[in-house]
């Protein structure tokens, strides 16, 4: 999913005149695009390398990997040198650059490969600047890890949200710059819009509120209320086979259209055939959900959690996360009690002036240079 966006955002920052080499590796995103394959449409394909090495989950799973190799990472801490030896291939491909930038995530992309990267660029006297979209779950445990960023000439992020959650981990805020996240606007198209959508991101059952999603479908059918709701998820996703058998045992399998993958002409597609998105987390980012939400004029049911009101703000219908809440809002939909075309149209419009790829790409040339 963050491809799509790296994307836009890279070939922006193009159009401005920078010469930008991309060093990508075979993270999840990469390799669904290259099985769905989208890689020369929609996603980087010019001036790119890829770091190809093995990725080795901290936690693997027994069932799912096999005793041999869970024994193996937990003996040896395969994942923590294999992350490590990403991290100097990275820097091997990005060395000769006057601005090395990484877009730290999770696994791939995490906090291990970034601490080599960064230890390298220091001694070098490389310019390093970081994105951080995720906090990896490595350096809450391990807090020393923080103090790569001091290396660093300014670290990016996507909402005031996450700068405090770096300040809380020790960052210096001052260091700290805030931009929006980058989304491309689609042009809108005249379908109906007569379904449901929700993002379940990697981790489905971690932070998305997807038990009170499946609360929220039951309370609806009592009430004599049956919509049709599409979940897609990333290319991967855990938890995916426990969170259908939760819809199955739950008599709700039939409510539900499940979706592996859009590439980005399918995602405001999808988006543009929906009422609202529904958006509950707990934790983690939604901006991924909300933008898309945004820029195809979609409004969104969501919670006041993490950076979701920076995003949406007086335009949100905004709920406390239980199954009731979000049934009450859905009722309220379907009743026609909420405008949900003015909030498509406000969204859209604020979409234009805020997320727009080349707004955002010209502010953060300001913030590299």
């Amino acid at each position: 999913m963050y491809s799509h966006n790296c994307s836009d955002l890279i070939n922006a920052l193009r159009a401005r005149g920078a010469n930008v080499k991309v060093v990508t590796s075979n993270c999840r995103c990469f390799s669904s695009a290259l099985r769905f394959d989208i890689a020369v449409d929609e996603l980087i394909n010019s001036d790119c390398t890829a770091v190809k090495i093995p990725h080795a989950p901290a936690n693997p799973g027994r069932k799912k990997h096999g005793m041999f190799k869970y024994l193996v990472v937990k003996t040896l801490r395969l994942d923590i040198w294999l992350a490590a030896a990403r991290g100097v291939l990275y820097y091997r491909k990005s060395h000769s650059a006057d601005i090395i930038h990484y877009d730290q995530v999770l696994e791939a992309f995490g906090v291990i490969p970034l601490y080599l990267l960064a230890l390298l660029a220091a001694r070098n006297h490389n310019r390093l600047y970081v994105t951080v979209h995720e906090i990896d779950p490595f350096q809450r445990r391990h807090k020393w890890v923080n103090r790569l960023y001091r290396t660093c000439a300014r670290v990016i992020v996507y909402s005031e949200n996450m700068k405090r959650e770096l300040v809380a981990l020790g960052l210096d805020r001052d260091r700290i710059a805030v931009t929006k996240y980058p989304a491309l606007v689609s042009d809108i198209g005249a379908a109906e819009r007569s379904r449901y959508i929700f993002f379940g991101g990697h981790n489905i059952l971690s932070g998305k509120g997807y038990p009170e999603l499946l609360g929220s479908l039951k309370i609806l059918k009592t009430r004599g209320i049956t919509i049709r709701l599409t979940i897609y998820v990333g290319h991967g996703c855990n938890g995916l086979d426990e969170a259908r058998e939760m819809a199955v045992s739950s008599n709700l399998e039939g409510l539900i259209e499940w979706k592996d993958f859009f590439t980005g002409a399918e995602l405001a597609a999808a988006y543009q055939t929906c009422k609202a998105c529904i958006v509950p987390y707990t934790s983690g980012s939604a901006r991924h959900a909300l933008t898309t939400a945004m820029t195809n004029g979609t409004p969104v049911v969501a919670t006041r959690n993490v950076d979701i009101p920076e995003y949406l703000g007086s335009l949100g219908i905004y709920i406390e996360g239980s199954s009731e809440s979000i049934a009450d809002a859905i009722c309220d939909i379907e009743n026609g009690k909420t405008d949900v075309r003015a909030l498509g149209i406000g969204l859209r419009r604020k979409a234009m002036d805020e997320l727009d790829v080349a707004k955002v790409a010209e502010n953060l040339s300001g913030i590299l240079t």
